[in-house]
């Protein structure tokens, strides 16, 4: 019996994901697997201040050296969880144009997982 949660990788967020350094890309597949069991992964953050109707969204967060690497998710929907963007930050906080990328995967996985 495979009581793995379903991954829907929202845009690009496959592909972005694939384009990190490969213990990065490695030890963030672990995190997400961690979260498909129904555990909690290393170092996560909630995310806040996306806006109104957008809730349960999550980060992972892997430093290499000077680089500082995210993958935003929500595991709320019964039986998936949703990766809604992997990306490479300069700085400790989230650009607004990140925030905003993350509120538009979210409506579009909430959307396509109630349909």
């Amino acid at each position: 019996m495979n009581d793995l949660k379903d991954i829907l990788w929202e845009g690009s967020s496959y592909e972005d994901l694939l384009s990190f350094p490969d213990e990065v890309r490695h030890d963030m597949g672990y995190q997400l697997h961690l979260i498909q069991s129904g555990e909690m992964p290393k170092d996560w953050k909630v995310l806040s201040g996306l806006g109104k109707g957008v809730s349960g969204v999550y980060e992972i967060r892997i430093s290499e050296g000077n680089n500082i690497f995210r993958t935003a998710y929500v595991a709320k929907f019964s039986d998936t969880v949703a990766v809604l963007h992997c990306w490479q930050k300069k700085t400790q906080k989230t650009s607004e144009s990140d925030k905003a990328l993350i509120v538009k995967r979210y409506k579009a996985a909430e959307e396509y997982i109630n349909a």
